[in-house]
């Protein structure tokens, strides 16, 4: 089975969004980083980049935008949730600004799960699963579900500062080495990090199993 990656137009709509949602974060007031924020002197290095700088963290290969794709709950209450909505009837949106990016993201990658879902992955760290469901729905259904979350845009890997501390150092580096070891090490943990989950121990593990008997000395040896 062949898997593609992120085609030039892909990645080119990624650096644009990513651009979008660096000036949203710069512009936010303090008072409004509450729920998944990151840490204030996060906040305080990434308001002080220069243009240029934030025109390399934007070409990170990338969204730095999350939509809670790993927050299981909450993504199957949303893509359970069956009603009808007229084309007319006016959203209950929180802040049109985050809501256009909402709007964006989830576009690109509800396009983008139809026809190439391990982009998707690879973009968003979403998991197949997620990304099937997402194109099962309709774009408006879609719409009329997520826009009204008040909690669903948030920095990617807002629990990982070391991180993020990266990407706005090395990440922003005039050296292009530097700029994609940061990249690398990013991705890398976007795509290896997943929600911790609990397994049951299986009944047969606290059983006490007979000791396995040996062949006889005459037996023929292999």
């Amino acid at each position: 089975m062949h898997y593609h990656g992120p085609e030039p137009a892909d990645l080119a709509n990624v650096f644009v969004l990513n651009s979008a949602f660096i000036a949203w974060q710069r512009t936010r007031p303090p008072e409004e980083h509450r729920g998944r924020a990151l840490p204030p002197e996060i906040r305080a290095r990434l308001g002080a980049l220069s243009g240029r700088q934030r025109e390399r963290l934007g070409r990170s290969p990338f969204l730095l935008m999350s939509f809670a794709e790993d927050d299981e709950a909450r993504w199957q209450s949303l893509f359970a949730e069956q009603r009808t909505r007229d084309l007319l009837e006016c959203l209950q949106l929180r802040d049109d600004a985050a809501s256009a990016l909402v709007a964006a993201g989830l576009g690109f990658l509800w396009q983008l799960a139809q026809r190439n879902p391990y982009a998707v992955r690879l973009l968003s760290g979403a998991s197949l699963s997620w990304c099937e469901q997402l194109s099962a729905c309709t774009l408006m259904d879609l719409y009329s579900r997520a826009l009204e979350d008040p909690m669903l845009l948030a920095p990617r890997m807002v629990d990982k500062p070391d991180i993020w501390n990266r990407l706005l150092t090395a990440g922003v580096s005039n050296r292009r080495e530097a700029r994609r070891a940061a990249r690398v090490a990013a991705l890398q943990t976007m795509l290896t990090q997943r929600p911790p989950r609990k397994y049951r121990p299986l009944a047969a593990a606290a059983c006490r199993l007979p000791p396995v008997k040996s062949r006889s000395s005459g037996g023929h040896r292999q």
